[in-house]
Parts: C-alpha cells; structure tokens; sequence
C-alpha cells in the first residue's frame, strides 16, 4: 500500500489537460461552428492575436482586447463597426457569449471558449467542419 498514493498522483495527473500552447490558437482565423452545443444558422469568426483579438459577427466586424493570459480569457472593451442587418439579435448573442467566457482549449483541432456553468462557443479553422459538441449531445 505504499504506493497508493503514487498510483492516486498518476491517475490525477493523467486527468488533466494539457497545457495549451499560443502558437496553437494565436494568429488563425477561427470559425463559430456551434454556441452552446446547438450549431448556427449565421456567419462568425474569431481571431487572437497576443491580446488582441477580432473577427466578423454576423452583421458587423468587431474587435476586443483579452484582459488573461491564455488559457485563461477575459474578453473586454468589445467594440464594432455599426452596420444594421437582419442578423442583429444572432449578433447580440455572440457578442454575450464571447463576453462571458473564461478559459481556451483546443480538442480534435477545434477551439473551445468555455464560460461559466458550462457555457461553450466552439471554432474550427473550416467554417464547413461539423460542431463536434452538437453531435455529441444528439
């Protein structure tokens, strides 16, 4: 029974994920597949660039600046061109979810924003690859 502990460390660590490398997300256009694993009917994308970060809602370009260090994401000051559209609500319910999300993880070559109580935003690098969340929860 010494090395129950050891065992208990090993199974721990093997838990958790691993460390998520900027070079992984930063400086590619990412692509909103699904938002709290439904998938849209509308165009969005997002961008990161050290602190920085932009993209296309539905209606208009937008950019904002992430307060963290990654993994950990704080978006603030989001900001946007004023063009109206008919996609006006679709556009005030990602600039919500992006405001309220905590943390990146990249998974099977997606990018997953999650938020508080499970919220999930997730991009691909193809705008035409399935929400791999969405198929899960079917």
């Amino acid at each position: 029974m010494r090395f129950a502990p050891l065992l208990a460390a090993l199974a721990l660590a093997a838990c958790v994920t691993p460390a998520l490398s900027e070079d992984e997300i930063t400086g590619v256009d990412w692509h909103l597949v699904g938002l709290e694993g439904q998938t849209v009917d509308w165009t969005a994308s997002l961008r990161i660039d050290d602190d920085q970060l932009s993209g296309q809602a539905p209606c208009n370009r937008w950019f904002a600046t992430n307060a963290a260090a990654l993994p950990a994401v704080s978006i603030q000051a989001i900001g946007a061109t004023k063009m109206a559209c008919p996609d006006l609500a679709a556009e005030s319910a990602y600039f919500e979810a992006l405001h309220a999300m905590q943390r990146a993880e990249l998974d099977q070559g997606h990018l997953y924003l999650i938020g508080p109580e499970g919220r999930v935003m997730e991009f691909a690098k193809d705008p035409k690859e399935p929400c791999l969340s969405c198929l899960a929860r079917q």
